[in-house]
């Protein structure tokens, strides 16, 4: 006797995965093997409405805290070796 032919299911050519982090941001990781058979296409990130204001309000105070160059400090006679550049 003999056996039946085994037939293997076919793999997915298109298909995504989803990763949702405690912050609450989601990931969408989306593949497509006949194009790229390697790792993604393309990865889309949704993030919820409170982590964008947070995000801005980082940008901001990272602005207002920048460290003021050398021409700066001395056109405001603030340098520390009390030299003068022009």
């Amino acid at each position: 006797m003999g056996r039946w032919p085994v037939i293997l299911p076919e793999k997915l050519k298109k298909f995504q995965h989803i990763f949702k982090d405690e912050d609450g941001v989601e990931s969408i990781w989306k593949y497509d093997l006949s194009k790229f058979p390697n790792g993604p296409i393309s990865v889309e990130n949704k993030f919820p409405p409170h982590y964008e204001k947070a995000f801005k309000n980082k940008q901001k105070e990272a602005k207002l805290e920048k460290k003021k160059s050398t021409l700066e400090l001395a056109k405001e006679g603030k340098l520390r070796n009390k030299t003068k550049f022009w």
